[in-house]
């Protein structure tokens, strides 16, 4: 039996994260709609707290006005961090610092009772053996274990995105799936849309 879709009528949904985040033809949005095409008799409510070039110390600046200003509470975040943290390098934030700020992002946004699922980053250019795209590893990997310590939701977009690069590449060197490395183009807000709705048992 299928389990149906999370998100239900009367459901309060936040998408908070950086300049992916808030691409106005980004996954936030096509989200959105295409919960709203398959569901119309859903009346979800939707918030869209994305940031151009927040890191997590930004993120965590602005949640008592993004995310605690808000009544009722969402009672869904979606919570997409990372990127910055790395790919800024003299500004970025240090491995061990970024667990420290992690945990206690998610601490806070679990506070608010919402169901808060996690997304590991993208990528930082197609080129996977990157020296930034490995610098990405360990910032996931403490997306995932804080993720699982915590009992948050987690969606892999990393994993998602190098093993669709692999196969595309496998076709075709100069497949993209994004515009500069970092922000998403077309399939890639499509590869970020379909990867959070099969989470979410979203009839594909």
């Amino acid at each position: 039996m299928a389990l149906d879709f999370s998100w239900q009528d009367g459901d309060r949904v936040m998408f908070l994260g950086d300049s992916i985040t808030e691409d106005p033809q980004g996954y936030a949005r096509m989200v959105p709609a295409m919960v709203t095409a398959r569901y119309p008799e859903r009346v979800i409510e939707y918030y869209q707290r994305g940031m151009g070039g927040d890191r997590l110390t930004e993120v965590a600046g602005r949640l008592e006005r993004d995310v605690f200003g808000n009544d009722p509470l969402p009672n869904w975040i979606v919570l997409s961090l990372g990127l910055n943290d790395v790919s800024h390098e003299a500004t970025g934030t240090p491995l061990g610092r970024f667990r420290e700020l992690y945990d206690e992002l998610l601490k806070r946004l679990q506070s608010t009772k919402a169901t808060v699922y996690c997304l590991t980053t993208t990528v930082l250019s197609e080129e996977l053996g990157s020296e930034r795209n490995q610098a990405l590893e360990g910032y996931n990997t403490a997306i995932r274990e804080i993720a699982f310590n915590n009992n948050a939701q987690l969606v892999d977009m990393n994993a998602a995105f190098q093993d669709a690069i692999r196969r595309a590449q496998a076709r075709n060197p100069n497949f993209r799936y994004t515009t500069d490395g970092a922000h998403m183009d077309t399939y890639g807000a499509y590869l970020m849309t379909m990867t959070l709705l099969k989470a979410l048992n979203f009839p594909l």
